[in-house]
């Protein structure tokens, strides 16, 4: 159970989610939604790993990334309402999710960067 808790079994898990969501998304082709990408459903899995860095030395940091997830959606919400004048949900969730794509890949190397470091 050690391996899947250090810095290898977590980059292995990456390895295995990705192939995993790209190996449904060939098997569900035609049915698979055009507008959701592989990345979309990477975050979850980042969150997750960075969760699992936490007893190897990367709980210095973790709250400060939830903190800052949190922040965003803030900002975002803020953003939205004040530019477009409304706050529609679909718009919303797109762009708060694809931030927070981008966030949990930095979030994620800043945990594994504390751990390896």
């Amino acid at each position: 159970m050690t391996f899947w808790t250090s810095p290898a079994g977590t980059l292995a898990i990456l390895v295995i989610g990705w192939l995993l969501i790209r190996g449904v998304k060939r098997l569900l082709k035609k049915h698979w939604p055009a507008q959701l990408n592989t990345w979309d459903l990477m975050a979850p899995i980042f969150i997750g790993t960075s969760l699992l860095l936490i007893p190897a030395g990367a709980g210095q940091i973790l709250p400060w990334l939830i903190i800052g997830w949190m922040a965003i959606g803030i900002v975002v919400t803020l953003l939205q309402a004040i530019h477009n004048k409304e706050l529609l949900y679909s718009t919303f969730f797109r762009t708060f999710w694809r931030l927070t794509d981008l966030y949990w890949v930095v979030g994620f190397a800043a945990c594994f960067l504390v751990v390896i470091g």
